[in-house]
């Protein structure tokens, strides 16, 4: 990291918190942009991003914009939001995972537990929160709580985090079989971080490192009692509505976490075009039986291709826009005492998210990546990292639900 980034953040080129506009973001995270790539080895061997990029990212205010504004926090809307973190992820996508899914949990907490837990995890506005939705083991009733003995892999944003937000399997004090789930919300003090991050594919510097509970005791407002994180009941209130009056806390999961998962998966398939160009711009096409080699900035296949992956990009970019504005317009319309945020609406925002990423991924691997060059695909080149992360994304379980949730949202649809 340069010293000049971080010291101009200090030196206040990064606005107070409660200024921070959606232009003034955008302009800091596109001024990261050339950073950003330039550490992408650098991320992955670390597996995470660097202490100054993320004291950048605290000093800028980017973990408190789902934070209430009760707690300092900025409660921004959900567009905003996800504009933001596809813009980081343009210039690193295991940067932008690591940055989402560890800045968008606050929305979770600030929803759905009473405020005597808020509280304390909100008590300095900070929070950084990775969060996993597979139960992680067992969680046994104590004098005044509950004492947790659980694992939890792929927890995205875990190395920089002051909270884990999480699933366990309810025991009585008895033992016995389980009783029914429960999600929970823990400080960074009850849990360890392994250091096992790292070896697959892509999003290498993501940061989903596993989270370990040893008899760890949370007291009983840091625990929900019967709640899965994948199958939240939406209505007319919620704690955080009733305490904070936002319509964005009556919103279930699945169309929120669909968002953040999109949004970064799209922004690294820019960034992937962005080292398209700069290919463009700098090389010639290998050439063929009748026509010697050209600039490919002047090849007729190459600007066909890059317009083409352009407007593609644009139109993911879209639905994802589209998706977060209506988001919004749901959480209203519950708000104002209409339909509530049914699981059926939650669904079909996951869907079209999913559409989203579906058009991103088949234009970097039919047009950008295939048309690119094999050189592009060495070790260390930025295209092949943008490849093995758009891959290893394109292989989140987000992707394989997509089939038993078409269907469950036609049968809740038309019955």
């Amino acid at each position: 990291m340069s010293d000049n980034i971080t010291l101009d953040a200090r030196q206040g080129s990064v606005p107070a918190e409660q200024d921070l506009t959606l232009e003034v973001a955008l302009g800091i995270a596109r001024s990261l942009r050339p950073q950003l790539v330039a550490e992408q080895a650098a991320t992955e061997a670390r597996t995470t991003y660097s202490p100054e990029m993320h004291q950048v990212f605290k000093d800028a205010g980017y973990y408190r914009l789902l934070v209430p504004r009760a707690y300092g926090g900025l409660a921004w809307t959900m567009p905003d939001f996800v504009r933001l973190m596809g813009e980081v992820a343009r210039g690193c996508m295991s940067t932008g995972w690591c940055l989402c899914l560890g800045a968008s949990h606050a929305l979770l907490v600030s929803s759905l537990w009473p405020k005597s837990a808020q509280d304390v995890v909100f008590r300095d506005g900070h929070v950084v929160i990775p969060s996993t939705a597979r139960p992680g083991g067992p969680a046994i009733r104590v004098d005044g709580g509950w004492r947790l003995n659980t694992t939890h892999p792929y927890s995205s944003g875990s190395p920089y985090s002051t909270h884990y937000v999480g699933q366990a399997f309810e025991y009585g004090p008895a033992g016995g079989a389980p009783v029914q789930q429960m999600l929970f919300v823990a400080p960074r003090d009850a849990y360890e971080i392994k250091d096992d991050w790292g070896n697959t594919l892509g999003l290498k510097g993501s940061g989903s490192n596993t989270i370990v509970f040893h008899d760890a005791f949370l007291p009983n407002d840091h625990v929900l009692e019967g709640t899965m994180q994948v199958d939240i009941r939406s209505s007319h209130t919620s704690p955080g509505f009733e305490q904070h009056g936002n319509p964005m806390h009556l919103a279930p999961g699945q169309g929120f976490f669909g968002l953040g998962l999109a949004t970064v998966f799209v922004g690294g398939a820019f960034g992937a075009l962005d080292e398209y160009e700069r290919l463009m711009r700098e090389r010639k096409t290998a050439g063929d039986a009748g026509r010697a080699p050209v600039a490919r900035l002047s090849d007729p296949d190459y600007q066909r291709w890059f317009g083409l992956a352009t407007a593609r990009l644009n139109s993911a970019q879209a639905i994802i826009h589209d998706t977060a504005e209506r988001w919004m317009e749901i959480c209203h319309r519950a708000a104002a005492g209409g339909e509530p945020f049914t699981t059926a609406d939650d669904m079909m925002l996951n869907m079209m998210c999913r559409e989203a990423t579906r058009l991103a991924w088949s234009t970097v691997q039919d047009t950008i990546f295939r048309t690119a060059g094999s050189s592009a695909a060495v070790n260390g080149e930025r295209m092949e990292r943008a490849y093995r992360d758009l891959s290893q994304a394109w292989g989140h379980v987000n992707m394989i639900i997509e089939d038993s949730m078409a269907r469950t949202w036609t049968a809740r649809t038309l019955g």
